[in-house]
């Protein structure tokens, strides 16, 4: 059985890995000799007689080789801790120390059952019918190592979570049968019997099957879920060595009381463990400082963790909150200022480059601003692309310092293989005892300054006036728009104004483009491009989104535009999943209306959600609704969305209806001719955007480009107020015979042809 024993661990032991491989290595290495020795004690048995050796031959005296690698198989049996976050058992210095603490913990236990053994029980029984010496260390010895063996089991059982409870079960079994049979021997020797029962073999027998069962377990890759330890284990794991020292120094005081002397072994034996005790009191003392140095460590990452942003490594909200309180306590003598960055379309190179992209960009960011303040001053990211700086270092002129700040951060970066500029607006505002008595009075200057520097076409630098501070200011305006999009706020008009899109050879309206306007008392009108960005800002888009197309298919209906014909382009962002938008309610918007599916003509803007977009887009096209590209040769342009989306009509960038100066004139012309000579080959309506000039709309009608919006048709009206015949600011040009009846729907004509 022990051969078998043997063979099944090594068997086991080439198909496992790791801890579990370990074990059963260590512990067949200790079972070889074992097998050794008992083909010699059967070879005694038939040489002299007895079952009962009194000697052991010269390679069993390799005894605590075999009980030294038994005892790191059992420590290495797969454990994990009872606490998740208790990982001392591990690679490295930490996992030796560990089993050293074992180890020792083992030692001390086991010797001190061995000297009570011996006090009460051996050393009586020896004085009165002297016993071998050779024989009886044999036996005690034998006693003592699986005895060792089984406390290790133990010590696993109650301080660790076991991979496999019946592996260790079983193994704690074949050793617990060992220490029996081994017991049962050291008695028969004390006897001076010359064999046991042969029932008592069959204990060794089942000990070494037990043993062959725990190798043939399978060993799962993780314990059960962690329970966290609670004070009573803690305090039996730290208290138990000292326990069992202190039962048998106890008992050695009253040998010492009634005899007036301790027998030699108990004085070796309680001096040995005193020192086993020392060394580990040693190892505890190295454990206890790792571990406060540990908790130190962890204490000082979790303060900075608490007042750092974890991306660009600059203090956080809270750590600048508590740096802007101790300025303003002792303003009278360090005069300060506070400057409020936020990013300009900061969302755009996260829609258009990815998310990687703007950590990055907030990265080299948060560089160029620490890099651009003095030791003294205080930078933080207050969150998203909102950044502050404290200055208090003796800055003579902050507003200069500002300027000179934000020609450093606007500085062109490399993101995504290219260079692009970045873009900063900033609010200054001069601590005054006066007015900010507190900090947030401090902060909300500093944000309304920022917001001004937003409207007034962003990258730029305001200081804080009086004036800017209105119940209209900009954190207000975004709460205030947010409730009229609701329909919460009474005093606000939030509507949709039209901007005619003439033929530009009749003068005539074929079409309409939504401008949405939102108009307050104190704070008049906001057109569409100040309301798209301040909606952008506020993160209302959809919503406003939502506003803008059921108001034109109000205005539509009401108009009579399934008569008519005129349909009306509402402007979509392409950077976000349309999906998920009020886009894709739009066809049934229509029919609710009673409108037919080309009364809204969808003007997409950007190219960024260009591979996901085109599924959801085509379905929509299949239901009969129609889309335009705008800003065709602008910077956000791209020709894949030609032929990648269902468009129908492309709008020209305000750069190519716009020559700017003759310098550029030449090139301008060939790139935008270009575009309509494949416009014209693609069946694609082209609509000329931002006309203000009659020589302008005569040279693109020339050049094959037929219709046209812009500030020269006027500013944007009430759908019953635009007009529908020709143009007055426009008088029409004599049709020729090609000219169609431009009442008909815009973008089913042939090239940059008008409407068909």
């Amino acid at each position: 059985m022990s051969l078998a024993t043997v063979g099944a661990l090594a068997w086991t032991a080439r198909r496992a890995r790791g801890a579990d491989r370990r074990w059963r290595l260590l512990i067949e290495l200790a079972m070889v000799p074992s097998s050794v020795a008992l083909v010699w004690h059967v070879y005694w048995a038939f040489a002299h007689g007895s079952a009962l050796t009194t000697r052991m031959f010269g390679a069993a005296q390799a005894f605590l080789v075999i009980v030294v690698l038994a005892l790191a198989g059992v420590l290495s049996f797969p454990t994990d801790p009872l606490d998740a976050a208790d990982r001392r058992i591990g690679a490295g210095r930490a996992g030796r120390r560990w089993y050293a603490i074992t180890t020792l913990d083992c030692l001390v236990v086991v010797g001190s059952v061995v000297l009570l053994v011996w006090s009460v029980l051996l050393e009586p029984l020896i004085r009165a019918r002297h016993v071998d010496t050779a024989g009886l260390l044999s036996g005690v010895m034998s006693a003592t190592s699986f005895l060792i063996l089984v406390a290790g089991i133990l010590l696993l059982a109650t301080f660790r979570r076991p991979r496999s409870g019946l592996a260790l079960a079983l193994l704690g079994a074949g050793l617990s049968a060992m220490l029996g049979y081994t017991t049962i021997y050291l008695i028969a020797i004390v006897e001076k019997g010359r064999s046991t029962s042969p029932a008592v073999e069959v204990l060794a027998v089942a000990g070494w099957l037990s043993i062959l069962l725990a190798c043939l377990v399978p060993m799962p890759s993780s314990a059960a879920p962690s329970r966290r330890r609670d004070r009573r284990t803690l305090w039996v794991q730290a208290a138990l060595p000292y326990l069992a020292l202190g039962v048998v120094g106890g008992l050695s005081v009253g040998e010492l009381i009634a005899d007036g002397a301790v027998g030699p072994v108990e004085t070796y034996g309680l001096l040995a463990l005193l020192l086993v005790v020392l060394v580990r009191q040693m190892l505890m003392l190295g454990e206890n400082t790792r571990l406060l140095v540990s908790v130190q460590a962890s204490r000082q990452e979790l303060h900075h963790q608490a007042f750092h942003d974890p991306l660009t490594g600059l203090g956080n909200r809270a750590l600048f909150a508590d740096r802007l309180d101790h300025a303003l306590a002792s303003r009278a003598g360090r005069p300060f200022a506070l400057v409020f960055c936020d990013l300009d379309d900061f969302k755009r190179v996260n829609d258009t480059l990815g998310h990687g992209a703007g950590d990055e960009l907030l990265q080299i960011t948060a560089a160029r601003l620490r890099g651009a303040v003095r030791s003294g001053d205080t930078v933080a990211r207050l969150g998203g692309d909102e950044f502050a700086l404290l200055l208090e270092d003796g800055h003579d002129d902050p507003e200069t310092a500002c300027r000179r700040l934000a020609t450093t951060i606007r500085a062109p970066c490399q993101l995504a293989g290219r260079s692009r500029p970045i873009g900063a607006s900033l609010g200054l505002v001069l601590a005054d005892p006066a007015r900010h008595p507190v900090a947030d009075s401090l902060l909300r200057d500093a944000d309304l300054a920022m917001y001004a520097a937003k409207r007034q076409g962003k990258g730029g630098l305001v200081v804080y006036r009086p004036d800017l501070s209105t119940p209209e200011s900009a954190p207000q305006i975004r709460a205030h728009l947010d409730q009229a999009l609701r329909g919460d706020d009474p005093a606000s008009v939030l509507g949709v104004h039209y901007l005619p899109v003439v033929d530009l050879r009749s003068s005539r309206t074929v079409a309409l483009d939504a401008a949405p306007c939102w108009t307050r008392p104190r704070t008049g009108q906001f057109s569409s491009e100040p309301l798209y960005r301040l909606a952008d800002e506020a993160g209302l888009t959809l919503p406003l989104l939502d506003v803008v197309l059921r108001q034109t298919c109000r205005d539509l209906a009401a108009r009579g535009a399934r008569r008519i014909g005129v349909p009306a382009f509402v402007t979509i962002p392409m950077n976000r999943d349309l999906e998920e938008t009020p886009i894709a309610g739009v066809a049934d918007l229509l029919v609710d209306h009673d409108l037919p599916p080309q009364a809204i003509i969808l003007t997409l803007t950007g190219t960024c959600g260009l591979a996901a977009a085109a599924p959801f887009l085509r379905r929509l096209a299949a239901r009969g609704v129609r889309f335009a590209l705008d800003g065709v040769g602008g910077e956000a342009s791209s020709f894949a969305a030609w032929h990648a989306l269902p468009i129908e009509i492309i709008k020209l960038d305000r750069s190519l209806t716009r020559a700017g100066d003759a310098s550029a004139h030449g090139r301008t012309v060939l790139v935008r001719d270009a575009i309509l000579a494949a416009a014209a080959r693609l069946d694609l309506t082209v609509i000329a955007t931002n006309l203000d000039d009659s020589a302008q709309a005569r040279e693109l009608a020339a050049a094959g480009c037929h219709l046209g919006t812009g500030p020269l048709y006027g500013s944007p009206h009430p759908m019953n107020e635009v007009p529908t015949g020709a143009h007055p600011a426009h008088p029409a040009e004599p049709a020729d015979a090609r000219t169609r009846d431009p009442r008909q729907p815009v973008g089913t004509g042939r090239g940059g042809g008008g409407p068909t």
